[in-house]
């Protein structure tokens, strides 16, 4: 990567981190709207840098979780970045650079990848952690709205935001 791809992974690194954990109520346990997430769809538009860094992001995030244990918190950094990698770079591949229904399709891919992966091991970081067994399908339910809301609402107005400030100023 060159001086400005890593850059951008970076900037997309140190926010995504920095919303996670100033954000913590939201961004973690069974009901979460990770607003960091929103920037899983910039992959669409600013290609592999995006991937590297919602990826390191997440992990570097994740890192503040509450689980009360090291291992915990490290299974969480290490899962959540691989459901961001394989999330962010699917939408890369269908979508970068592409029209609005390919990037619709982006997001509903990103949000069907984050709900079944980050869902189905949430069940067991609940179960660890707090003692709490719930249902794999109410864990994955317990993800699936925030996703919603943050990738496939507030991540594609973050695209077309920036799509359209690249547009006007000429900026790539």
């Amino acid at each position: 990567m060159n001086t400005k791809t890593t850059a951008i992974s970076a900037l997309i690194a140190a926010m995504y981190a920095t919303l996670v954990a100033l954000l913590p109520t939201v961004s973690f346990l069974l009901w979460q709207v990770r607003i960091a997430d929103a920037l899983l769809m910039l992959s669409t538009t600013l290609g592999w840098p995006a991937v590297v860094g919602v990826t390191l992001g997440c992990f570097l995030g994740n890192l503040t979780a509450p689980w009360g244990s090291a291992l915990l918190t490290a299974i969480d950094a290490t899962l959540g970045s691989v459901a961001n990698f394989i999330a962010s770079y699917l939408a890369y591949r269908i979508a970068y650079k592409a029209n609005a229904l390919r990037k619709a399709a982006a997001a509903s891919l990103e949000i069907a990848i984050i709900t079944v992966i980050v869902g189905g091991y949430l069940k067991y970081l609940m179960l660890w952690a707090f003692n709490t067994d719930i249902p794999l399908w109410l864990s994955m339910l317990g993800v699936l709205p925030g996703s919603i809301i943050s990738i496939g609402i507030l991540g594609t107005a973050l695209v077309i935001a920036l799509e359209r400030y690249i547009q006007v100023r000429g900026v790539q």
